[in-house]
């Protein structure tokens, strides 16, 4: 391209860009030193905050040891569970802890529990009944449900320190042995089941409508399902398969 293109070419031609911007044209520097050491300094700063993450303890669960039972706050030992409540009761009242007990599956247990603490979270991380799934915490999805004295109960919207007495059941009871029960061959046999999330709900809801009506209509069965949510399986399928009893 000549000297005269250069010239009349429209805009700013890349020399003049240079010249303006105080830098380096044909190997000369004619703008200021200073500007170009401005913009080659850098400057390093560090950052550093700090983050509390406060961590709940897990429930503790009370062993029973040879027969001695084990005050989980000072140590001593009783011969009953009964004798270590009322000790513990009396020596550390008014705390922010209680202990109570209740059958789970067959075998009693005792724990030492908030009183905000949920069934839910005493059972999967007191005991580590972990087939017991927690979904939603706001009792909108059934994933959690257990039998409670019979009756299918959300375990997340049950307070673990009202459950005094009581006599719980979780999926993992209906086969202790290995063998599956009346009501999870059914799911079984029918493929009335989904991903492993919500049907352990499902089969405790199913277990208690059983003990209840041995042959529930369409109708009941829809009644007891009512509470369950599925997404990956087909939820018709599940409550047609449940019509009728095992």
């Amino acid at each position: 391209m000549s000297e005269e293109e250069k010239t009349n070419k429209p805009g700013i031609s890349r020399r003049e860009f240079l010249k303006d911007a105080g830098m380096v044209v044909g190997g000369v520097t004619v703008g200021s030193l200073a500007f170009a050491n401005a913009c080659s300094k850098t400057t390093t700063s560090t950052l550093t905050s700090t983050q509390t993450k406060t961590v709940t303890p897990a429930p503790i669960t009370i062993t029973n040891t040879a027969g001695v039972y084990t005050d989980p706050v000072d140590g001593q030992t009783f011969s009953s569970l009964d004798a270590m409540k009322a000790h513990f009761n009396t020596v550390h009242p008014n705390g922010d802890a209680a202990i109570v007990s209740f059958t789970v599956n067959g075998t009693v247990q005792a724990f030492q529990v908030k009183p905000y603490w949920s069934l839910a979270r005493v059972l999967r991380e007191g005991l580590g009944l972990f087939a017991l799934k927690e979904g939603c915490n706001y009792g909108e999805c059934g994933a959690c449900t257990v039998n409670v004295n019979g009756t299918a109960i959300f375990a997340c919207m049950m307070l673990a320190c009202e459950m005094e007495g009581a006599t719980v059941l979780t999926v993992e009871g209906l086969s202790p042995s290995g063998t599956l029960s009346p009501v999870q061959q059914k799911f079984f046999d029918t493929e009335a089941f989904g991903c492993g999330i919500c049907t352990p709900g499902f089969v405790m809801a199913a277990n208690a409508l059983y003990k209840a009506t041995p042959k529930p209509t369409l109708a009941q069965v829809q009644q007891a399902l009512s509470g369950h949510i599925c997404m990956c399986s087909n939820l018709t399928r599940t409550v047609n398969a449940l019509v009728g009893g095992v």
